[in-house]
């Protein structure tokens, strides 16, 4: 199961405290903007502090840079103890969410900002990232880019996904990211067929996939091609572990 965003999150531990005036409604353990805004992907307001408490709109509270949370044990009939679980997976990541203030089990279009990491059944650090992709599409099934999908962050959203490319022809620039947990998704960007795609340590050779592999691909692994000359494309970034298809 994915990791599930709840309300009452238990600060064991913060750093970078400092204070803050909220402009809404504030939960502990939201994902504040430097405003004091809930933070928000569709929104567009990332994510840079975390609430250490609960505090109504137009109230300076603590903040931190950084929160190890928890999620609290219930106590049932006779004191039972039933150890909190939020069902993630240790080294799951945590992304800001489309819900003011939330984080999330996945990306979400607009901003795709990773927010923290799950640590074991109950416990999980908020740590907003200070990079951020700001004009991301989620692409969850094969794919065929254009021109209109320059500008734009590609973030794979399912297993074994291929991009393909469109022939060169003009200038293109486009940005591909592996938006799934470490260990889940293949992605594959594909050229055309009389194209060839130059990267690290490869020349290029005419239809030869590049593949972020699956056994050793992490969140946010990141591929960016921009065209080179009518003979194909040139990488311009490369996070990861990308290899050309043999």
């Amino acid at each position: 199961m994915a990791w599930t965003d709840f309300s009452d999150k238990t600060i064991l531990q913060a750093w970078g405290l400092m204070k803050i005036t909220v402009a809404a409604d504030t939960v502990k353990g939201d994902l504040l903007g430097r405003s004091g805004a809930l933070a928000d992907a569709n929104g567009n307001v990332p994510a840079e502090f975390v609430a250490l408490e609960s505090a109504d709109s137009g109230t300076t509270i603590n903040a931190a840079k950084f929160a190890y949370c928890k999620k609290p044990s219930t106590i049932g009939a006779g004191g039972v103890v039933t150890r909190g679980d939020h069902s993630g997976t240790a080294d799951d990541v945590i992304w800001l969410s489309a819900t003011g203030g939330r984080p999330s089990a996945t990306p979400v279009a607009t901003i795709a900002q990773m927010v923290g990491v799950v640590i074991d059944q109950d416990t999980f650090v908020l740590e907003p990232k200070a990079n951020y992709d700001g004009n991301a599409e989620l692409v969850a099934s094969n794919k065929t880019l254009d021109v209109q999908d320059c500008g734009k962050e590609m973030y794979v959203t399912a297993d074994a996904i291929t991009i393909t490319l469109p022939a060169t022809a003009t200038e293109f620039h486009f940005v591909i990211v592996n938006g799934m947990n470490d260990g889940d998704c293949l992605v594959t960007v594909s050229p055309n067929a009389s194209d060839l795609i130059t990267g690290p340590d490869y020349a290029g050779t005419d239809d030869k996939d590049w593949e972020n592999t699956k056994a050793t691909a992490r969140a946010g692994d990141r591929i960016e091609l921009a065209f080179r000359t009518a003979t194909g494309y040139v990488v311009t970034k490369l996070v990861g572990t990308w290899t050309q298809e043999s």
